[in-house]
Parts: C-alpha cells; sequence; structure tokens
C-alpha cells in the first residue's frame, strides 16, 4: 500500500515587504513564493504526484508515494499566490480557514475569494471557528469550534466541509466523535509522519508535516519522499516541542512562542 505525505503550508510571500506584513508569530511558517514553485517543480521532476485527499477514498494512487497539500488559517496570500500557481499546475489542495477570520481580519481571505478557489478546483476545510485550541475545549465548545464554520463555509462558499484540521494541532481522540456527527470525514493534526493511501477510505486522523520557511530544498525533498531520516528529526523536534507544552500548558506555551517569533 502506498504512503501518503501531507505537508502543511500557512502563507506565502514575495518580498521583504509580504514578509514583513506577516504576523510575527506566522513569520517561521511562511514560505517565499520562490520556493513553492522550486518544491512543486520537484515534485513533478520527481513523479511524485500532488493527490486530492477525497478521491483516495476511493482510489489508490499508482506511484509508491503521493503528496497532499495543505494550507492553515486562511491567509490572504492562500489566494493572491498560492491559488493561481496550483491551478496553472492543475494540483489540487486544501484551504483550512478559521472562520471568523474571514472577511473580517487583516490580511487573509474573504468569502468571494475563497467561493472562487472552491470554483477553481480547490477543498476549503476548516480550521475551527476562533482558532482556539480543541484540547482545551469543553463538550459544548468543542460543538461550536465543529459547527460553527461548517455552516459559515458552506454559506459563504457554497460547499459544507467535510475536513478539519485542528489549530495548533491540539485535539483529544474523543472530539472525532463530535466532528463526524457535524459531517466531518477527514481530520488533520500536526502529528509529524507517513500516513497509508488506504486510511483515506475510513476517514480518520492524518499526519503532517510543516514546511516553513527554514525548510530547505534537501530537507524538503526528503520529507516528501518519506525518507526515513528526514521524518525522524521531524518527530524529534515536535517530540520537544510536545514536551515544553505539557509542561507550561498551552496558554503559557504560545504566549512564549510568539514572543521567541517577534
Amino acid at each position: 500500500m502506498s504512503r501518503v505525505m501531507v505537508l502543511m503550508y500557512h502563507g506565502l510571500y514575495s518580498g521583504a515587504a509580504e514578509l514583513a506584513a506577516i504576523d510575527s508569530a506566522d513569520r517561521p511558517y511562511a514560505v517565499s513564493v520562490e520556493d513553492f514553485h522550486s518544491q512543486l517543480d520537484w515534485l513533478t521532476e520527481a513523479g511524485i504526484p500532488v493527490v486530492d485527499p477525497l478521491r483516495l477514498a476511493s482510489a489508490h494512487p499508482d506511484a509508491p508515494v503521493s503528496v497532499v497539500l495543505t494550507f492553515d488559517d486562511g491567509h490572504e496570500s492562500n489566494y493572491r499566490h498560492a491559488y493561481p500557481i496550483l491551478a496553472a499546475r492543475r494540483m489540487p489542495a486544501v484551504f483550512f480557514v478559521t472562520s471568523d477570520f474571514i472577511g473580517a481580519r487583516a490580511g487573509f481571505c474573504s468569502w468571494a475569494q475563497l467561493r472562487e478557489m472552491r470554483e477553481g478546483g480547490m477543498y476549503v476545510g476548516a480550521h475551527g471557528k476562533t482558532h482556539r485550541f480543541f484540547d482545551d475545549l469543553t463538550q459544548a465548545e468543542t460543538a461550536e469550534e465543529f459547527g460553527g464554520p461548517r455552516a459559515a463555509i458552506e454559506a459563504g462558499t457554497g460547499v459544507a466541509p467535510r475536513m478539519m484540521s485542528f489549530p495548533g494541532g491540539r485535539y483529544r481522540t474523543e472530539q472525532l466523535a463530535i466532528g463526524r456527527a457535524y459531517g466531518y470525514e477527514l481530520y488533520f493534526s500536526s502529528d509529524v509522519g507517513a500516513n497509508r493511501s488506504g486510511a483515506f477510505r475510513h476517514g480518520g486522523l492524518f499526519r503532517r508535516v510543516a514546511v516553513r520557511r527554514t525548510t530547505d530544498a534537501s530537507q524538503f525533498r526528503g520529507i516528501a519522499r518519506a525518507a526515513p531520516l528526514p521524518l525522524v528529526k521531524a518527530r524529534a523536534a515536535a517530540g520537544v516541542k510536545a514536551l515544553v507544552k505539557s509542561m507550561l500548558g498551552n496558554r503559557l506555551y504560545h504566549a512564549l512562542y510568539e514572543r521567541m517569533a517577534g
């Protein structure tokens, strides 16, 4: 059974001014347009297909490794840069948006932009309502963070979301049942690793690997190929973060992260 690498992007930027305009906490995850072009070029040259995650539920990719592209938060650069680049290459992607940010927060997409992206062959998934961390939520709050964006995305784009990525990658396993009651079929975490293509047929929780501003060409190629060493290094780094989070708690950890990023 083939493996699927789910790559996690956030914002894209072209030039120093656009990078500076991105919130300081988000800059480590901002990728230059030039690097994004180069990464997609290499995937094509290496014969690694960019696949539709929902179609994986009914078909297996022929290649031993394939890639799913995802973007978190709903930054306006997703529309300005990522969408036209992907559309020109006929590559699908999932854009996970925090519904309260759309049309309300400077630097983030509008509903009209997201509708155009959806009509152009992209998926619009949910990334919570407020970007609160799910593992901090009560059952009632969890239902609101699932239900709110589902209704908003359906109203704003014409199609209800079937996929959810958890803000900060933080969640509790029992919350998946609440999401299923709201019609979500696939869930994406920030847990590092490869996925089996057959798992998409059953719906569930999928691992991802973040592509950062500091991800160089060699690292990207190793991750996209599901090479063991890059994944071990990425898991080790994620393990250190998880330990610090467990010691500090979400609120203190995030405050420390924002201070260091700034």
